[in-house]
């Protein structure tokens, strides 16, 4: 459910990296004998449909200051099912003070146990930001200059996944793209051509394979357990390619539950013959945020990044107060100019990360939080407003 919704509003992914994972507290919760912190009864919890509504800002600094909201229900469509997660579905929209927008829709279904995983989401919408493009790319002193460009988006994807072995999930799914990189003036228009960027709206539709290994003890804010994933897209057609995607989690809990290490690795990898369009763009690259970097500034084929964050909760405000701590590091590579080794992955940059946040607890049964995030890298700082963690 995570990863979809993040993908939903690839805007507040372009604008916030919200994802929402919600479910309502009954009012019969019960205190445990650690800290007073919260008890649930599953089978209350987990009876009848809730709705929520979830307003958010929303900041990039590729797509200024904008407005998030997010209706969503929260079910269980397997009667006695006390193992899956909630099922959700809903629709999200998210509007910028640059002229950024996107809409969308989804549906993650859990059934029997947790034995089948089923969601789709479809979403359009259009990015206007700024990149760094060189006006002669064969000349690599020259000085980068800012195109200002306007992405159009259009995406729809279905996957159904079964429980093949203990925490084993393989995935089969069908996924369409379609995206228009264009140039707002003549100048950005130019830039563009000379790196690579079509500005016809480019259609690409395929099968995704997915082999999931999933142990986390709450899917969206684990305590321990890992969860590993790696996917192939095999787009079909005139604009044929291939992305493979690796993510890598895992969850410790250091002494007490209230002190959480979780690490992330992560990575993209686009065929040589892909359009530049579909490309991997640091800051954000699938449904992964990379905290520090803006959007557009850094792109190849090839991704990589990793994180450690340190996760904290404390007794205040009721046990719903927390905060975190981050570093990252990561890089793009894989293009090449005419001695095949510019952009090699030896020669391109690190780009290092560090951020601080805090946590508030809005749906304890499912720890899913609020969350505001400072983060510096290279390029400056900025600040993200989101529902749940970023991985």
């Amino acid at each position: 459910m995570k990863t979809k919704l993040q993908f939903l509003l690839l805007a507040c992914w372009m604008l916030t990296g919200v994802n929402s994972f919600a479910q309502n507290e009954t009012d019969d919760t019960k205190k445990t004998k650690h800290q007073d912190r919260p008890e649930f009864d599953d089978e209350e919890e987990r009876k009848g449909v809730k709705f929520n509504l979830v307003p958010l800002p929303s900041y990039d600094p590729a797509t200024k200051w904008g407005a998030t909201l997010l209706g969503s229900i929260t079910y269980y469509p397997s009667k006695g099912d006390l193992v899956s997660p909630p099922s959700m579905s809903g629709i999200g929209g998210n509007y910028t003070s640059n002229g950024s927008y996107f809409a969308g829709f989804f549906n993650d279904l859990y059934l029997k146990e947790d034995l089948w995983r089923i969601n789709n989401f479809g979403m359009f919408g259009r990015a206007n930001q700024i990149y760094k493009l060189s006006p002669d790319p064969s000349n690599e002193e020259q000085a980068l200059e800012q195109a200002d460009v306007a992405i159009n988006i259009t995406m729809f994807n279905m996957m159904v996944e079964r429980k093949i072995f203990s925490r084993v999930y393989a995935g089969l799914g069908y996924i369409y793209s379609g995206r228009q990189t264009e140039g707002r003036n003549e100048e950005s228009n130019r830039l563009l051509e000379a790196n690579g960027f079509g500005n016809e709206f480019i259609n690409t539709h395929g099968l995704r394979y997915a082999l999931t290994y999933d142990s986390r003890d709450n899917v969206n804010y684990p305590y321990k357990g890992k969860y590993i994933n790696v996917r192939m897209d095999q787009m079909l057609g005139e604009n044929s390619q291939n992305i493979f995607t690796a993510d890598y989690r895992q969850f410790f809990t250091v002494g007490h539950i209230s002190n959480v290490i979780a690490f992330q690795g992560f990575g993209r990898f686009v065929s040589k013959d892909a359009a530049r369009d579909f490309w991997s763009t640091y800051g954000r690259a699938a449904e992964v945020l990379q905290r520090g970097y803006e959007a557009g500034r850094r792109m190849d084929r090839n991704l990589v990044n990793f994180q450690a964050e340190y996760r904290k909760e404390t007794p205040w405000l009721n046990h719903k107060l927390g905060f975190v701590g981050s570093v990252g590091i990561g890089k793009v590579f894989g293009s090449d100019d005419e001695t095949g080794m510019s952009q090699s992955f030896r020669n391109s940059e690190w780009l290092p990360a560090f951020s601080v946040g805090a946590r508030y607890r809005l749906l304890p049964y499912e720890r899913m939080n609020i969350n505001v995030d400072y983060a510096c890298g290279k390029d400056g700082h900025m600040f993200y407003f989101g529902i749940s963690e970023f991985f």
